[in-house]
């Protein structure tokens, strides 16, 4: 019995005291205590609660309150209720879940920026952004900087998955890029080129919401992603202008 009264909702100590007062009967503070092995300090708490429940009423007898358990129909009623108030609550939140929604692309609109170090960090990048981007998609490209065999074979690699999956990359790249955009050119990737003197150390490439920055030397590679929509959006509008002025 105690089991199931548990499973209906009542904690250990209000199971404990109401078992006591259905064995009791009509009693006084004292034999709860004994008979449901709950403190003193705690018993007069339960039994307020049971009595906003339902489940035990009080009757004050020669100046001395004594507790009833009431009827075991209170016990139906009790998880009627209950039911009710689950009923009352889910059909609160299917009427309101359109703003936990709206919260949610909220959070997501805000600005999360992550940093990787070294080679590794710079590749599990742009891994990911093979995973993201799909047929159709364009990934914007500015600027080139120096870096090591590693890296240079790792995009060319780079650029044959892209043809595969086929979304275009627009890149813009100074004088000093010419040999690696005939290394990545591709059916699906078009080039061009700064007016000879402007010079680009840092890479930006942007892709739906997202802006990767690459910044350092082939010796100490820092590649910063910025996760938001305002700023890849900035971005793209300045490599539209820059496409402008670029030659091919």
């Amino acid at each position: 019995m105690q089991e199931l009264l548990e499973k209906a909702g009542l904690s250990p100590g209000e199971t404990a005291v109401y078992l006591a007062l259905v064995d009791l009967g009509l009693t006084s503070v004292g034999p709860v205590v004994s008979g449901s092995g709950v403190s003193t300090s705690k018993v007069y708490s339960i039994l307020e609660r049971l009595i906003k429940k339902g489940l035990v009423s009080s009757i004050a007898e020669d100046n001395v309150k004594k507790f009833k358990a009431e009827s075991p129909n209170q016990l139906l009623e009790y998880i009627n209720n209950k039911e009710k108030e689950v009923q009352d609550v889910k059909k609160e939140l299917e009427q309101n879940i359109s703003k936990i929604f709206d919260k949610i692309k909220l959070s997501e609109k805000q600005t999360v920026t992550s940093v990787y170090e070294g080679f590794k960090g710079m590749k599990s990048v742009f891994e990911k952004s093979l995973d993201e981007l799909k047929k159709g998609d364009e990934m914007f490209i500015s600027g080139i900087s120096k870096s090591t065999e590693e890296i240079r074979n790792y995009f060319i690699h780079y650029y044959k998955r892209q043809v595969k999956i086929g979304f275009r990359v627009r890149a813009i790249f100074d004088e000093t890029g010419e040999e690696k955009a005939r290394e990545r050119k591709n059916k699906l990737t078009e080039f061009r080129f700064l007016p000879k003197g402007i010079v680009t150390p840092a890479t930006i490439c942007v892709y739906h919401n997202k802006t990767i920055i690459q910044v350092g030397n082939p010796a100490y590679i820092l590649t910063i992603v910025i996760n938001n929509r305002e700023i890849a959006n900035s971005f793209k509008y300045n490599f539209d202008a820059m496409w402008k002025i670029a030659g091919k």
